[in-house]
């Protein structure tokens, strides 16, 4: 891989003047008011080198500065501090139909963009069969753009800057509005112009395609560049600024050192003591005595924690890692055989698994009493896909004569026989990585969740 810097970003910062209405903003350009004038930092300043033929990745979440800094990268407006170098053609898909005028058929815009991109004449008439078959539109390609849907309009864009061979390609989350089968042709294009020395800025929401294609990463959080380097840390990091917690990821080495030492278990008694009580892990709690909380009111949760199995805080796990779920609850009445449980859902909704103590066989009281508090902690191997996901938890009873038969009960007894009292829907949130950055380390199974498959391959003899 090159070592040649094609991009340069040094000291680059964009602020913008606020002006309250549009008189104001003439009045600010005419006259000096002597008034304070108001200002938002849309981009600090930041210095990165990038290099040819390396996939450079900006994430963020919205409102982070990435289009702020690909707009100063591409020309289209000036930092306020600073200064960016480019060497060689840079062609860009910043916005879905930017740069297509709606009357013009696509055979047309695919011209007209070239030439703004120095590709004209002999040179467009050669290239453009290759842009024609990789759009795939078909009849479509001479007819007006206004005609097209969102996926064809970046069919044919991503054609055309793809095609002319550029030495700097910069996506910004157009190829999100295409089909699969499209994305996956966009990619293995993107590569052959890496291995061409083209340099690829990937700017996306989606962690899958940074971990997989991306040899560097930039994160972005409010206009402030937080990591620059390699994608597991960056996108590790990336989700735990999504994270109400997230002031705790900045000292987690020092709080894994010191709640390891203070919160010492043993593996083969989770987070218990002799006496088989749940020891608290230390300074690390999620307050849930104000969440609205589902059920009869004769059990609260007051708080919960999420640790990995050394004791130390986390949200931002690998796969295959052990999530450790505490939570503690306060009981308003007399009750009988305590059952707590879990639920983790996919950002979209889809219960991946859950579980409850009766389920687990765990140890439990035969009877809790009014102003008792109880404790729970759930073991979870996180054997699933990379991605976002959130908790639920609850709290139920049955009676104690079902607890004493409860392996020969159905579930059309459990379910009949049991009061839930608590339920918290969303408590807290928490993320997955992949355990590598490329090959089958980032991607060890497909779907959802892993499974103990097994496989054999011979020749039939």
């Amino acid at each position: 891989m090159s070592s040649e810097i094609v991009i340069s970003i040094d000291n680059v910062s964009k602020r913008y003047e606020l002006f309250r209405s549009p008189m104001q903003r003439v009045k600010g350009l005419l006259f000096s008011t002597g008034k304070k004038q108001e200002f938002f930092q849309a981009l600090q300043p930041l210095s990165v080198n990038i290099k040819r033929g390396r996939f450079f990745g900006i994430i963020g979440q919205n409102g982070s500065g990435k289009s702020t800094l690909l707009q100063i990268i591409c020309g289209i407006i000036r930092p306020t501090t600073g200064n960016v170098k480019v060497k060689g053609r840079i062609a860009a898909l910043l916005e879905l139909g930017a740069g297509f005028n709606p009357e013009f058929t696509g055979r047309e815009n695919a011209r007209l963009n070239a030439q703004i991109l120095g590709i004209s004449g002999k040179q467009f008439d050669k290239v453009f069969p290759e842009i024609e078959e990789f759009a795939d539109i078909g009849q479509f390609m001479d007819n007006p753009v206004k005609s097209y849907s969102s996926g064809m309009f970046v069919r044919l864009a991503f054609a055309v800057q793809a095609c002319i061979d550029p030495d700097v390609l910069i996506v910004d989350e157009a190829l999100a509005v295409g089909d699969i089968f499209f994305r996956l042709k966009c990619y293995e294009r993107l590569e052959r112009l890496r291995d061409k020395g083209c340099t690829v800025i990937l700017v996306t929401h989606s962690m899958d395609d940074v971990m997989h294609y991306c040899d560097e990463v930039l994160l972005l959080n409010r206009g402030v560049p937080v990591f620059v380097g390699e994608a597991t840390e960056a996108i590790n990091r990336y989700y735990a600024l999504g994270h109400v917690n997230a002031r705790k990821m900045i000292n987690e080495d020092a709080a894994r050192l010191n709640s390891a030492a203070a919160n010492m278990v043993d593996e083969d008694n989770v987070a218990s003591n002799d006496n088989n009580a749940i020891i608290w892990p230390v300074d690390i709690e999620i307050d849930t005595s104000s969440r609205e909380q589902t059920g009869d009111g004769l059990i609260r949760c007051t708080r919960i924690a999420l640790t990995d199995r050394e004791g130390a805080y986390r949200q931002v796990f690998h796969q295959f890692d052990v999530l450790r779920l505490y939570a503690e609850f306060v009981c308003e009445a007399d009750l009988e055989t305590p059952v707590a449980g879990f639920v983790i859902r996919t950002d979209r909704g889809v219960v991946i698994h859950g579980r409850n103590s009766g389920q687990c066989g765990a140890d439990v009281p035969r009877r809790i009493s009014k102003g008792q508090v109880i404790r729970s902690v759930f073991e979870i191997p996180l054997d699933f896909s990379a991605g976002e996901y959130l908790l639920d938890i609850g709290f139920a009873t049955w009676p104690t004569t079902l607890q004493d038969k409860i392996s020969s009960s159905t579930m059309a007894e459990i379910e009949s026989a049991s009061a839930r009292h608590c339920v918290l829907t969303g408590v807290a949130s928490f993320s997955i990585v992949p355990v590598g950055h490329l090959g089958f380390a980032a991607q060890p199974f497909y779907g959802v969740a892993s499974v103990n498959s097994s496989a054999k391959v011979s020749i039939a003899s």
